[in-house]
């Protein structure tokens, strides 16, 4: 619900077209005369060229300032302390890895220093890979990976997390409360604890009793579980969670157990 945020606040959204499926994943910065929408640089063509489609009447300009901003993440236990002790950067709820964390946007020019300030405060630099297994382990889906312009929102399992239910009417609605109300989702996004040492790759089978129930989109191996965790689209009605599952791997079954995703 984009109007009831105060300058200063942010909120997750989705951007859908009229039969639900996901234009954008997006994070929006509420401020006094403007909004921010934060979004993987991937979905931004689409994105502006649907909201110019539907500036028909307001008094409203868009403009591209990827080159302009900067984004840092800090995830993790101490992120509340960290900003605690650097409060003049203006921080944005949000969680990339299901953990505790949170969004700077910063001029692009100030990105080292900002960046340097929080490694004195404590932060640790991390890599992709690390951030991957982190957020695998949480069940946290990225954009272009475990969903596209071909995802239905309802399908990601965050519709809660990124559609307004009391707001009102917003472009793909009808199929989202439909979803919503009647739980007729044909596939849904879940996690998968396998077990062994194989770890899965983007596009394997999810198989139960010899039937293929749906596919893999990424898999990492856990230190923190050692197991291989993954996350893969499943087939109404295997998807429930708790129930047992395999992946086809190089010709052998791994064992898995479906669990849902993070709730962020």
């Amino acid at each position: 619900d984009i109007t009831a945020l105060k300058p200063g606040r942010s909120c997750r959204a989705a951007l859908l077209t009229s039969s639900a499926k996901m234009i954008a994943e997006v994070v929006v910065l509420a401020e006094a005369q403007r909004h921010w929408l934060l979004m993987p640089r991937a979905c931004l063509a689409a994105a502006l060229a649907t909201l110019n489609r539907y500036l028909i009447m307001d008094d409203v300009t868009l403009a591209d300032r990827t080159e302009a901003r900067t984004l840092l993440a800090i995830q993790g236990p101490r992120t509340l302390e960290i900003l605690r002790n650097a409060p003049m950067l203006p921080a944005m709820d949000y969680s990339v890895t299901g953990e505790a964390g949170a969004l700077l946007m910063v001029p692009t020019q100030e990105t080292a220093t900002v960046r340097t300030k929080l490694l004195a405060l404590g932060a640790v630099a991390v890599n992709w890979e690390a951030v991957n297994v982190h957020r695998v382990e949480a069940g946290v889906p990225w954009w272009g990976v475990d969903m596209d312009e071909t995802t239905l929102l309802s399908e990601t399992g965050l519709e809660r997390q990124l559609a307004s239910f009391t707001k009102g009417c917003y472009v793909g609605q009808e199929i989202v409360a439909r979803m919503d109300t009647y739980g007729s989702a044909s596939r849904k996004l879940m996690q998968l604890l396998c077990e062994g040492e194989a770890v899965p790759v983007t596009g394997d089978a999810i198989v139960k009793d010899g039937e293929e129930i749906g596919r893999i989109t990424s898999a990492v191996f856990s230190p923190s579980l050692n197991k291989p965790v993954a996350l893969g689209y499943v087939k109404r009605p295997h998807y429930e969670a708790g129930n047992s599952a395999a992946v086809r791997r190089d010709g052998r079954a791994i064992a898995a157990t479906l669990a849902t995703l993070a709730r962020i």
